[in-house]
């Protein structure tokens, strides 16, 4: 799993859906307001654990499946995921295809106080587009978009 490398005793939990939405929130929202967020829901879908629908405003849709995995761990501390998975785009009765490769390189934190983060992340996500794109032979093996976050997790506040 993802996140297989993290001993059992971690307070780390490998929600996908929790996590999709805050990330999709944070990518794809101006402000941190839930109410007016682009986002509407995020939900792993139950018979594929590969594959994410993250609901948006508007009747679109965005499903992701995941197709490829790999992790490494170069030290207790830090481990490296990288993801390939395919993107459907849906809006009424357009379709959008591409394929998306994320490689993140998380670093646990030792915080001294509760506004440090327990993990932070440096992620690199690339675009390619669909074999179905008319630019798809113009653009070849070539990523279309890159684009770099700077990540933090922070432990969720006890109930």
């Amino acid at each position: 799993g993802l996140l297989g490398q993290v001993p059992a005793a971690s307070p780390i939990v490998a929600d996908r859906a929790f996590n999709g939405l805050n990330l999709a929130r944070a990518y794809l929202d101006e402000s941190a307001n839930a109410e007016n967020s682009r986002v509407v829901a995020v939900r792993v879908d139950p018979t594929n654990p590969n594959r994410q629908l993250t609901v948006l405003q508007g009747d679109r849709r965005l499903i992701s499946t995941i197709s490829a995995r790999a992790t490494e761990t170069p030290n207790p501390d830090e481990f490296v995921t990288s993801e390939i998975f395919q993107q459907e785009f849906r809006r009424s009765n357009q379709l959008y295809l591409n394929q998306v490769e994320t490689t993140t390189r998380y670093t646990r934190r030792h915080p001294v106080q509760d506004d440090e983060p327990s993990i932070t992340a440096d992620q690199v996500t690339a675009i390619y587009l669909a074999p179905q794109d008319p630019e798809f032979e113009q653009a070849g093996d070539r990523p279309v978009a890159l684009y770099r976050y700077s990540l933090t997790f922070f432990p969720a506040p006890e109930p």
